[in-house]
């Protein structure tokens, strides 16, 4: 966990991920970003964009839920950071 709370409790995950799999990870800040009438972009939304993007390389995915979000929240003021991290993993033999 990044920037974590003393004394939260946190669960640890383990998971494998073959050839081909792909992972989006994001802040708070995504799904809280809010419009001009003070509804939550929310987990919904994200899902959607996100498999309206699914067949993006990374950075193509991040751009399209950038846009997304920023078309959703309009001229309203942002209170949180907006972070997304996503990226394709290859297996063992491909360095990219």
């Amino acid at each position: 966990a990044v920037a974590a709370f003393d004394g939260a409790p946190y669960t640890d995950r383990e998971f494998k991920l073959n050839p081909g799999d792909s992972i989006f990870v994001y802040t708070d800040g995504v799904t809280e970003a809010t419009n001009k009438d003070f509804e939550l972009y929310g987990e919904d939304r994200l899902v959607n964009i996100l498999n309206e993007c699914k067949d993006k390389n990374p950075q193509d995915l991040i751009e399209g839920v950038k846009k997304d979000i920023k078309k959703f929240v309009g001229e309203a003021d942002q209170f949180d950071d907006i972070t997304m991290l996503a990226f394709d993993y290859y297996g063992n033999n491909r360095l990219s």
